[in-house]
């Protein structure tokens, strides 16, 4: 740790670490009162002069927006910025305070009346910040703190650093020519699919503040609230005893969907003013009085029933001037309007289609096949070390020392393990035991992992382990945040990497003969013994236009919790376990501890069967996917090409408009609808089960908008 940072900044302690750099707590040596601020420091990841000339220029345009946002009282004030061998510092105001999330923690569930007291607080500084169209993209309690003097609270970090990180990647990116990852910056659980898709509205923020006020109201991590699987909407209420009125506005706060929440801070205080002046008499149904006066005071005349009789049976037949009337003749569709109809409705799909309105939908129908198919049981070439809560509680730490560490894998190799893969990142020391770790890490049979970032190596692997032993344990994650595809190789700046599963798979499968290789028939793809792997394509099944960079294929999960047999991390230090699990096995060593926040959703998320998927498990979910398609010809999910699809589509839009010619009456057309999308839904899962992706609310759309037409057709004159 540095001591004096730009000759001036004496440091007392390291406040946070990440990819980008540090951010420490230091004292100003050249304040008379020695006042303690906060310093960001950011390590460029390219030392070129035209790189760091962009990267001055962006911070000199950041400065000025924290310059001017802390003039706000609640906001840290801006105090200095500047370079000091190529990195960049940030210096700004040292809150001395409370964060809420330490608040929440300690204090329990908070109650209506308080919840509201720190809604408007924070509400007030947000509209601050857009005001100065600037998006903070992390609101969460971590960045709220409570400062001590005035009680008041104080919104820190806008992820500046972060910012102008990702803005230089992607500069570099595009000036390199490389394909890489859209990364959205905010905080898993609070922060929007659009945000997390890199496209943050000032709505997301709104729904990061909301997402904290049901944390204070419910006591409850968002990780922990369950999911609505259809509509993807946060299922909090129960948990939770607020007024009708304010459990509404945190509900309007946090739509899934950025078109369906509060659109600006001033909305949200409005309403909440509207509900402290709302007095409604729940026991009273009110009455529009104006109207029912216009009603009484309107003249009318009385009607004898006979006459009022013969007047109606004589108006479908005589016009007024005693001319008869001519039977009108309802239009009867024919063959030819029954295609025109269906390619009209196919061609209106498939727009939709093409614009990605029903890609939402169609991954949700994805969840629910993959949650339908029965599980594949445990895969006994595999096995499991997991670091759960209560061994970290046995251990007496927040992670396993590299000693630990050390003594798990020299046990596991007595006992002959085709291959170790560990799934804990040891950049740094974890003392005691250093040494012996480094040691362990040499054998030739132990896989390391390390994260990629924009642009190279953002947190690295253990030193000393070669290039072919480790992988990435990055994942790609879809604008849902759900994890549905597995990335085996992927390009940046600094070259080709394989991902930590690959890197397991291959070790094994090299000591049976396997090696990949590129295919005859496909010189571009690769083939492991029999199988060729063909790479995801951007419009695959439901997708349009994903980020299919790299080399993706769909993941096909094992089972919907463990895919292999699991050994508690203490049991293997205590010597209580079965040899047999071992020998000749992939052992994957990683947390499942919900609070290492290694944690993924799933497909079975949105299911009973389980929560959220530790990262080890789904690591393990990926190796077992390659080995059972190498080994036991489980084919890999496959998709029909585009032309195929619009036929598909065609067909169902055929059938519906068939249907609803037939049946005539709209009750009969409605049961109809309902039987024919069912049929699709049941023809889209058996061709599920046999690993082809077809889409469903496609299809579904053009059988209702086909019967729709049809029955307007035939009502119409």
């Amino acid at each position: 740790m540095p001591t004096l940072l730009g000759a001036r900044y004496q440091v007392i302690a390291v406040l946070g670490v990440g990819g980008f750099g540090q951010t420490y707590l230091a004292e100003d040596m050249h304040h008379a009162d020695r006042v303690q601020c906060v310093v960001k420091q950011f390590k460029p990841t390219s030392q070129d002069p035209r790189f760091l000339e962009t990267a001055r220029r962006l911070f000199d345009t950041e400065v000025a927006t924290l310059r001017r946002l802390g003039q706000h009282p609640q906001i840290p004030d801006f105090l200095n910025f500047f370079e000091d061998a190529g990195e960049f510092y940030l210096v700004q105001e040292y809150i001395d305070g409370i964060a809420l999330s330490y608040e929440f923690a300690t204090c329990g569930k908070l109650n209506e009346i308080q919840a509201i007291a720190i809604l408007q607080d924070v509400l007030t500084v947000l509209e601050f910040v857009h005001s100065n169209q600037v998006i903070h993209r992390d609101i969460k309690p971590g960045n709220l703190i409570r400062r001590r003097s005035d009680n008041q609270i104080v919104l820190i970090d806008f992820g500046a650093v972060k910012e102008i990180q990702t803005q230089l990647n992607a500069q570099l990116q595009e000036s390199s020519g490389q394909t890489n990852f859209t990364v959205g910056i905010g905080t898993r659980g609070y922060s929007p699919s659009e945000q997390l898709a890199g496209q943050p509205r000032f709505c997301s923020d709104i729904y990061g503040l909301g997402v904290t006020m049901i944390q204070a109201v419910t006591g409850l991590h968002p990780t922990q609230l369950p999911v609505d699987p259809d509509t993807g909407e946060l299922i909090w209420r129960d948990y939770a005893n607020l007024s009708p009125g304010f459990a509404a506005i945190l509900d309007q706060m946090v739509r899934y969907h950025f078109s369906q929440r509060f659109q600006s801070t001033q909305d949200v205080l409005l309403a909440l003013q509207e509900l402290s002046t709302a007095t409604i008499d729940r026991t009273h149904i009110p009455v529009n009085r104006r109207r029912l006066r216009s009603m009484f005071q309107r003249p009318f005349t009385q009607v004898n029933p006979s006459k009022q009789a013969t007047f109606l049976r004589m108006q479908p037949k005589t016009r007024l001037d005693g001319v008869p009337k001519r039977r009108s003749r309802r239009f009867i569709p024919t063959a030819c309007h029954l295609a025109l109809v269906s390619l009209a409705i196919t061609g209106l799909v498939i727009g939709c289609r093409q614009l990605g309105w029903l890609e939402v939908p169609e991954l949700a129908v994805y969840d629910r096949l993959v949650r339908w198919r029965p599980a594949a049981g445990l895969d006994s070439r595999l096995l499991i070390v997991e670091i759960s809560e209560q061994d970290l509680q046995t251990l007496q730490r927040p992670t396993p020392s590299d000693r630990d560490v050390a003594r798990v894998i020299e046990t596991l190799a007595q006992y002959q393990p085709s291959v170790i893969g560990l799934d804990l990142l040891r950049e740094l020391p974890q003392e005691p035991g250093r040494a012996e770790l480094l040691q362990q890490l040499q054998s030739s049979n132990v896989v390391a992992i390390f994260k990629l970032g924009q642009d190279g190596v953002e947190i690295p692997a253990p030193p000393g382990v070669p290039i072919d032993r480790i992988g990435f344990s990055d994942v790609v994650v879809d604008g849902d945040g759900v994890i549905r595809r597995n990335l085996m190789f992927a390009t940046t700046a600094t070259g080709s990497f394989s991902s930590f599963a690959v890197q397991l798979a291959l070790n094994y499968l090299g000591k049976q003969g396997i090696t990949p290789r590129n295919s005859a028939a496909y010189p571009d793809l690769m083939q492991l013994g029999e199988t060729v792997f063909f790479p995801l394509d951007p419009h695959a099944g439901g997708y349009h236009q994903v980020d299919a960079g790299g080399y993706q294929i769909l993941l096909d999960y094992q089972a919907p919790t463990s895919p292999a047999p699991v050994i508690a991390f203490t049991d293997i230090l205590k010597g209580q376990f079965d040899p047999v699990l071992i020998e000749d096995k992939i052992v994957l060593i990683g947390t499942t501890a919900a609070s290492s926040k290694d944690v993924f959703t799933t497909p079975y998320s949105a299911g009973r069967a389980a929560d959220h998927m530790p990262g080890v498990m789904l690591h393990a979910q990926m190796v077992s996917q390659l080995l059972r398609t190498v080994l036991d010809a489980r084919p890999l999910f496959r998709f029909v090409p585009d032309w195929a699809e619009l036929l598909w589509i065609a067909a169902w839009a055929a059938i519906g408009s068939s249907m609803a010619l037939w049946l005539r009456h709209p009750i009969a057309v409605s049961i109809g609808t309902a039987v024919v999308i069912s049929l699709c839904v049941g023809v889209s899962g058996l061709l599920f089960i046999s690993y082809i992706w077809m889409p469903v609310i496609a299809p579904g759309v053009a059988v209702i908008l086909a019967s729709v037409v049809i029955i307007s057709l035939r009502s119409n004159p």
